[in-house]
């Protein structure tokens, strides 16, 4: 079990891995991405990922989902679980939809994971996001 106070802070991305029936099969924005997830005390938080080549993209491609994503609202740990309470994205169906991640502890980094999804086809994918504390 987690607590709020294991979250608050200033993280910064080591790396995001997406996984296709448990298997990594991939980087969403390359295996150099980059980005920070602040969490407040007052429970409140904020989420930023990019590409590093970001700056290079064309200025219409630039806000694409697989370019850049952006949100926060507020934040609440249930048992192992941070739920994010979206009230501003960049992805238009997050916001006023909770995003929820399993949270696991690693030192002073932490493991974010997507809840596992599956299609119709029957294969499961999810994300994994490990961070590093910078601040806090």
């Amino acid at each position: 079990m987690i607590t709020r106070d294991d979250l608050i802070g200033t993280w910064r991305l080591k790396s995001w891995t997406s996984l296709k029936n448990g298997e990594p099969v991939g980087y969403p924005m390359g295996e150099d991405a980059k980005g920070q997830i602040i969490y407040s005390p007052e429970g409140r938080m904020s989420g930023f990922l990019m590409r590093r080549d970001f700056a290079e993209q064309p200025r219409d491609k630039a806000a694409s989902p697989d370019i850049c994503l952006a949100y926060g609202g507020d934040f609440r740990v249930e048992g192992d679980e941070v739920i994010h309470d979206v009230d501003v994205a960049t992805v238009p169906y997050w916001i006023g939809n909770p995003l929820i991640r399993t949270v696991v502890m690693q030192g002073e980094n932490v493991l974010l994971k997507t809840k596992p999804e599956t299609t119709s086809s029957g294969n499961t994918y999810e994300h994994h996001l490990l961070w590093e504390r910078i601040g806090g």
